[in-house]
């Protein structure tokens, strides 16, 4: 622990506009010491995006993990700089004014958050707006889960976990008209997902945030955190097509994707592109991640 620490100080050195300008000879070097992250990466955007020709796939590869390596230079502002210094370095929000008239409502909101951009620091940003809870997957090292669970709730967010009791804590904070926020575009746990599009791939997708919709009524926003030059960051807001709130799972989970990809959208390469996520395939199908599709 006292390892983490002192590597997590050491980050709190950087600033953003040094993490943008020494992150890309770094994800260079990561690039040839990292066949697996490669090939994944490689696969993954070539089954998204078929008409790239294979140069420019191969900078939009490239591009991704310049961008995951940001992310790591990034977890030293998380931990260790104040909140106003670290809001500091944001322009303004695109999509506010839909969370305003969301809030308007009385009904709570689902704020659905991606692996997109600077994720964590979306989560820190918005818990200026937020007056609910964040729902997050508990890790495998209790000790390492705190420290992070203690920096990631500086904003005054309250973090519950995904089981049973942080379930009926996002339920009764929606019913007193608070906002909540959850991350939909990982693997969800076998039985808890069903497979629906993305990018034209069928994929498993987690059921929560449609069932959560649909019971409550609440307002779904889908947000991402972009990168910009000079070490500047922006939020954008999405709203949710109507489809999210279906009584038919795979409309609602088609929904669920299209949200994803918006966020994705508002910059490719800053989408964590080397997290397998076409793991799980229908009956039938063969595996996705294969050396031999390489």
């Amino acid at each position: 622990m006292l390892v983490i620490r002192v590597v997590m100080r050491l980050f709190s050195w950087i600033t953003p506009p040094v993490a943008e300008f020494i992150a890309s000879p770094i994800a260079g070097i990561l690039w040839y010491l990292s066949p697996r992250k490669r090939r994944v990466t490689r696969q993954n955007l070539r089954a998204v995006y078929p008409g790239l020709d294979s140069g420019a796939r191969d900078k939009l590869a490239r591009d991704s993990m310049t961008h995951y390596v940001r992310g790591v230079l990034e977890a030293g502002m998380l931990w260790h700089w104040p909140l106003e210094k670290v809001l500091r370095y944001f322009d303004e929000p695109l999509g506010m004014d839909i969370y305003t008239k969301a809030l308007e409502k009385g009904t709570g909101i689902i704020l659905a958050g991606v692996h997109c951009g600077a994720w964590e620091l979306l989560g820190l940003y918005m818990q200026q707006y937020l007056n609910g809870a964040i729902l997050y997957k508990p890790g495998r090292h209790p000790d390492v889960e705190e420290m992070l669970l203690e920096k990631r709730r500086r904003g005054g967010g309250v973090l519950v976990p995904a089981n049973s009791t942080g379930l009926r804590t996002m339920f009764r904070f929606l019913k007193l008209g608070k906002t909540v926020a959850l991350v939909p575009d990982q693997e969800p746990t076998l039985g808890d997902g069903q497979f629906a599009p993305f990018y034209g791939i069928e994929t498993m997708t987690g059921v929560l945030l449609p069932r959560m919709a649909r019971r409550t009524g609440a307002p779904v926003l889908f947000g991402t955190c972009e990168r910009r030059k000079g070490g500047r960051y922006r939020v954008h807001l999405f709203e949710a097509d109507e489809s999210i709130y279906s009584g038919d799972m795979r409309a609602a989970l088609t929904a669920v994707n299209r949200g994803i990809e918006q966020c994705i959208e508002v910059d490719s390469a800053q989408n964590l592109w080397a997290y397998k996520r076409f793991r799980n395939r229908p009956e039938g199908e063969q595996s996705f991640y294969k050396p031999s599709r390489d």
